[in-house]
């Protein structure tokens, strides 16, 4: 991870930032004047610094400027801020300000937080004047956002369809030909409000505009008239929304002790897979997997062993056959994957290629080395449906079972 650099006089308040970030997992530099600040840069790289206004010797809003000229989104923290102050440092293309008082601690964590996870997401501004594109664009790219811009609806179709990334689009309500509330309905049609959030800018007076774009799916709608401030707060707060959404999908489809998918997810992924299975032709194969003799495992060194075997292959599995399709936590020591477009003829050899893995690979410990194989039971007979070819992996899994085990039966049709 990228560091932070925090740049104050005030020992006192340099280590309670340090302390604050760091408590949330930021590895964090600090520097008490400008000469050893400019230093750091040079020899490390950061993702953002955090600076006071006033230093000795210097002018107000140097440390700022510091930051700024070496391209690391700056983040201005003061005892106090007037108006003038306030308009003074927002001239300077800063991402945000803090005040030094102790309950803005987690507000210094979020907004750290939100520039770290900006580098990553793409963001779309949608305006038929340059000049507005222009101005949006700059505001967000401070926050180390990833800015495309379109200048119709029809212009930010065609962006969008290149760049399905995209995860906000601030968009006007007036343009030419598909206006703002046409291209929110469009685009509303194949992603939902918790996959892409809409802001929708306006200048338009209309008490009845707003509420006519948030029912047709809009997130948000602010006025062109709105701050800066405003502005940035507005597109802060959605991609925290996305995010903590993400988060809940995450924890709903993901097995929690291996990190895998989980039995849910992968129905959910697999069964559009298999209603498109005729029109689009594709030859998908069903693997099941178990443990071998994973109940002596726990048996024999405990169930904390047990569930380190069950990260350790699945971590394995994951990484061998998630180039080819999906693989999942069915429950307890059984394992699936959905296999897509791997050539029948060489499918059985790429299964055993990682029977093998497992039969070569061990857990260390307390001086123990744990060893284990895998069983696999493979069908392609993808004409049987989703449920009946699961269970007939499920019965060559039996048969590989009960016919020594760490073996792979394969039926290819």
């Amino acid at each position: 991870m990228d560091k932070v650099l925090i740049i104050d006089a005030s020992r006192v308040t340099a280590y309670f930032i340090k302390m604050t970030l760091e408590l949330a997992d930021f590895e964090c530099d600090t520097a008490y004047n400008l000469e050893d600040a400019a230093k750091m840069i040079k020899q490390n790289k950061y993702f953002v610094g955090l600076s006071s206004l006033v230093y000795e010797g210097h002018e107000s809003g140097d440390g700022i400027d510091l930051l700024v000229n070496n391209g690391i989104p700056a983040i201005v923290v003061t005892a106090s801020l007037d108006e003038d102050q306030l308009q003074a440092i927002q001239n300077k293309n800063i991402v945000d300000y803090v005040l030094k008082k102790t309950e803005y601690s987690e507000y210094i964590v979020r907004i750290v937080k939100r520039v770290y996870n900006n580098r990553r997401i793409k963001v779309m501004v949608v305006d038929d004047s340059i000049t507005i594109r222009h101005w949006i664009s700059d505001i967000l790219q401070r926050q180390g956002l990833t800015v495309l811009d379109a200048e119709s609806g029809e212009d930010a179709c065609k962006v969008f369809e290149q760049n399905p990334d995209i995860r906000l689009i601030l968009t006007d309500y007036t343009m030419p030909g598909m206006d703002g509330r046409e291209l929110t309905a469009k685009l509303r049609v194949t992603h939902h409000m918790d996959e892409l959030s809409i802001i929708v800018l306006s200048s338009d007076e209309d008490t009845r505009t707003a509420p006519l774009f948030l029912k047709t799916g809009a997130n948000d709608f602010i006025h062109k008239s709105a701050s800066v401030e405003e502005i940035l707060c507005r597109v802060n707060s959605n991609l925290e929304m996305l995010e903590l959404l993400e988060e809940s999908r995450m924890r709903a489809n993901k097995d929690y002790l291996t990190g895998i998918w989980n039995r849910r997810y992968f129905f959910e992924y697999a069964e559009p897979l298999f209603l498109d299975l005729e029109e689009s032709g594709r030859k998908l194969a069903i693997v099941m997997l178990d443990i071998d003799y994973f109940k002596n495992v726990n048996d024999t060194y405990g169930h904390d062993v047990g569930d380190l075997v069950l990260k350790g292959f699945s971590a394995r599995l994951s990484d061998y056959f998630d180039s080819v399709g999906l693989s999942a936590r069915f429950g307890g020591e059984e394992f699936t994957v959905i296999v897509e477009d791997v050539d029948p003829e060489e499918l059985e050899e790429f299964v055993d290629g990682f029977r093998e893995i497992i039969e070569g690979y061990s857990i260390s410990h307390r001086g123990n080395t744990i060893k284990f194989t895998v069983s696999l039971g493979v069908s392609t007979n993808s004409s049987l449906g989703l449920d009946a070819l699961i269970n007939r992996a499920d019965a060559l899994l039996y048969e590989a079972k009960t016919s020594g085990r760490n073996k792979v039966v394969c039926e290819i049709v």
